[in-house]
């Protein structure tokens, strides 16, 4: 199984009630290994990728990353560059880390309303025809999460 995200406890106290939409964003996630889909739970921290994905289980919604299968180049082929300089015209490296965007608006406004805090789980879930032998490594690499939400 591959190596699941569960956040420390969010205080929900200071989230204003009145938002008109919530979305959760991803940041720095991997997409130089293999495709996964990534599913997110709320106030689930022992989810699997056997959680069924129903809203009484805490499922939210899914976001999709197509890997691209590791590096077939020299050393330091697919190192993604430290910085740029500011004039740099060209395209970013094509294994710069990814953002996802999910909108959670309905799921947000349920655990708010239920008061308390908020666990974020998400839970990569790699679809292989022959077992991988980095099976246990994280796909995602997530650098962070934020919650957003719009007046």
């Amino acid at each position: 199984m591959s190596s699941v995200f569960t956040s420390a406890p969010i205080p929900l106290a200071a989230v204003a009630r009145g938002f008109q939409r919530a979305d959760l964003i991803f940041h720095g996630l991997d997409h130089s290994g293999p495709s996964y889909e990534a599913r997110i739970y709320f106030n689930r921290p022992d989810a699997t990728e056997n959680t069924p994905k129903t809203p009484d289980q805490g499922y939210v919604d899914s976001f999709f990353i197509f890997g691209h299968g590791g590096c077939a180049g020299e050393p330091g082929h697919c190192d993604v560059p430290e910085f740029r300089r500011p004039y740099d015209l060209r395209p970013p490296h094509q294994l710069t880390h990814a953002i996802r965007w999910v909108t959670v608006t309905e799921a947000a406004r349920k655990v708010i309303d239920g008061g308390g805090e908020l666990t974020l789980t998400v839970v990569p879930v790699v679809a292989s025809l022959r077992p991988r032998p980095d099976a246990d490594e994280d796909p995602m690499k997530l650098e962070r999460v934020t919650l957003v939400t719009y007046d």
